[in-house]
């Protein structure tokens, strides 16, 4: 199932609830994974721009040399 598919059928079911107590779980459950998501989106963006502006300063290795000591490291 796709994601929307996935979307509208959780709307669907959530129509059919009439408990106080668990609309308000779901809407907790939704404001915690959203505020994560947020915060992931966040911590990757700041992590693209700092490997962009390590980049732009040289700061870099090669992917073969990277690659080499992955190898090294752990293919023993």
């Amino acid at each position: 199932m796709d994601l929307g598919a996935e979307k509208a059928a959780i709307i669907k079911r959530f129509e059919q609830v009439h408990d106080l107590k668990l609309i308000k779980a779901i809407k907790d459950l939704l404001d915690f994974g959203l505020s994560k998501q947020i915060n992931d989106d966040q911590a990757l963006e700041e992590s693209i721009n700092r490997g962009i502006q390590q980049s732009k300063q040289g700061l870099v290795r090669p992917h073969s040399e990277v690659m080499a000591e992955v190898r090294k490291r752990y293919h023993k």
